[in-house]
């Protein structure tokens, strides 16, 4: 362990670092804050696969956020998460295992393909067609919003997983993303039937990015994960241009500061 402790190794400043006694931990609890036990012989993640199956509504932890989870083909389990939620018109973002699952659902073009398993991993807009999932899932749209696993949990998730799930904010209607597991069980309690929490803090609160193609070109509908803080170049002619500070956004917090371009 003496090469993680010296700032001099490249190791000092590795993420991955996992052990079984120092952690990082996972588990599921439920709605009380009771630790749930795994089913026998199987680990937390297959529980929470069942449970998904079985029309539960789970809070799961990421790197980002807190977000709720469903079977995105249960009409009962996604009719709750809206109620619950206080969301009732607005589309939910989708979770798939890879490609060829989007497929059986949407039709992707191969930019949309290429934005899907882009590093930047977005939500991407998408044409329905195909099977029918859960009718609330974006009801009067004839689009769905797909992402791929962009996390491990994420893909040891949908590896246990043989159709789609809704992988949404978790937070009430004009609510901020719940980061802390003591705000989720404070604030969720009521959404969600149970917990798939760990120990590593979220530090910065951060939103999936959204991306729709348009006349053949990836217009960003929301720029968060995988693409903000990264600065954008303006064109010829700003580098020169006062520095300039906007800030506004009717309903959430947002700046621009615009300098060298």
């Amino acid at each position: 362990m003496s090469e993680y402790e010296d700032p001099s190794d490249r190791r000092f400043h590795a993420q991955p670092n996992a052990c079984p006694d120092c952690g990082p931990r996972l588990w599921l609890e439920d709605g009380q804050g009771n630790v749930l036990p795994p089913d026998a012989g199987r680990d937390v993640i297959e529980t929470t696969a069942r449970l998904l199956r079985e029309g539960q509504i789970v809070a799961i932890k990421g790197i980002g956020g807190i977000h709720l989870a469903c079977d995105a083909g249960n009409d009962a389990a996604v009719s709750r998460l809206r109620s619950r939620k206080q969301r009732y018109a607005k589309a939910l973002a989708l979770m798939a295992a890879d490609i060829a699952m989007i497929k059986s659902y949407a039709r992707i073009s191969p930019a949309e393909a290429a934005l899907l398993q882009d590093r930047a991993a977005p939500i991407v807009v998408l044409q329905a067609a195909g099977k029918r999932l859960a009718a609330d899932i974006a009801p009067g749209q004839v689009t769905l919003d797909f992402m791929l696993p962009y996390t491990p949990l994420h893909h040891l998730l949908m590896q246990a997983l043989d159709a789609p799930i809704v992988l949404t904010s978790g937070n009430r209607s004009e609510e901020p993303q719940v980061i802390r597991n003591a705000d989720a069980r404070a604030r969720l309690t009521d959404i969600a039937d149970c917990f798939l929490l760990h120990d590593r803090d979220i530090v910065n609160r951060l939103d999936d990015s959204v991306v729709r193609v348009a006349d053949g070109q990836a217009r960003l509908l929301r720029r968060a994960r995988g693409y903000a803080p990264q600065p954008l170049r303006l064109p010829k002619g700003f580098d020169e241009r006062i520095s300039l500070l906007a800030m506004g956004g009717e309903l959430k917090n947002s700046f621009c500061l615009v300098k060298e371009g």
